[in-house]
């Protein structure tokens, strides 16, 4: 393992998020990860070890850096009392489109653990609401 950090970075005292990385360049579910695109360190690691935010990784062909494609999608902490609150995470972002600003608008929150408020009360919810859909209105 030592020797395999030293070739591949250049020293084995190699951050563990300079190995284990998220990244998500297009809305394919089979991605072809590319060590020299945009990517986000990521601290978490499989299930199996005990993490919780779980993110399994591993090296793809032409990759020397792992590359998650599995674990937890959605992560969320509820608090019931009076009034529900939670806060809550997607893996990437809402949206498969590559072109929408909410592909990839929670990928640094989710590679760090920094959950949303979630927002469960009406007044919440348009409060804080982007757009609001009618149906039969565009």
């Amino acid at each position: 393992a030592c020797d395999r950090l030293t070739a591949d970075f250049g020293s084995w005292k190699t951050p563990w998020g300079e190995v284990n990385r998220y990244q998500r360049l297009t809305g394919e579910i089979v991605q072809k990860f590319n060590d020299a695109a945009p990517s986000i360190p990521v601290a978490f690691t499989a299930a199996r070890w005990g993490s919780l935010a779980s993110f399994a990784a591993r090296t793809y062909p032409g990759t020397k850096r792992m590359y998650g494609t599995s674990g937890n999608s959605f992560v969320a902490a509820v608090e019931f009392g009076e009034r529900v609150r939670a806060r809550a995470v997607s893996a990437g972002g809402e949206s498969g489109d590559p072109a929408s600003p909410h592909f990839g608008d929670q990928a640094e929150r989710y590679a760090t653990g920094n959950l949303r408020e979630v927002y469960f009360y009406r007044a919440d919810v348009e409060k804080h609401a982007e757009k609001t859909y009618r149906p039969g209105q565009m």
